[in-house]
């Protein structure tokens, strides 16, 4: 789901601060997955075509309700690059609910805000929750699979 939406098409403030933070307790493995969501937000952002192609695994599928059918990692990319070329991500925040580790598997439940605006439109905010696994591949943490839905308008 390209981060909600296109997991929207993001530019400026990493929210990585604020909610590592929030995660003192965790293991370092947890921790290092949630670093890996941060960071995916923030190259997705800076639209400097990291996301999805370095972050998603060549096997991975997403699926969210802005799309009537799971994406492939080259859907995935073919509309992130439209999506980045059509929209301006004004302000954006993500905060993680749970993250399970079990072997090379992850699990990472978190909601955020994001605030875009598509050329003169009005800028839009949007409230989501979204799931994730993501598997270790080569010694890294990458995207498998990916959904997410919104919160309340």
């Amino acid at each position: 789901m390209s981060k909600v939406g296109s997991f929207a098409a993001f530019v400026l403030l990493a929210a990585a601060a604020p909610a590592a933070a929030q995660m003192p307790s965790w293991s370092p493995e947890q921790t290092a997955v949630w670093n890996v969501v941060s960071q995916s937000w923030v190259d997705e952002v800076a639209k400097n075509g990291r996301w999805p192609s370095a972050y998603f695994h060549d096997r991975g599928v997403t699926w969210d309700s802005s799309y009537p059918f799971p994406r492939t990692k080259g859907s995935l990319e073919r509309w992130v690059k439209f999506d980045q070329a059509q929209r301006q991500m004004l302000q954006y925040e993500i905060a993680p609910v749970a993250i399970t580790v079990a072997g090379n598997t992850a699990v990472v439940h978190y909601t955020g805000v994001t605030v875009s605006q598509r050329a003169q439109d009005k800028p839009e905010r949007e409230r989501f929750g979204v799931s994730e696994t993501l598997v270790r591949d080569g010694g890294e943490w990458k995207f498998l699979s990916s959904t997410g839905f919104e919160i309340g308008k």
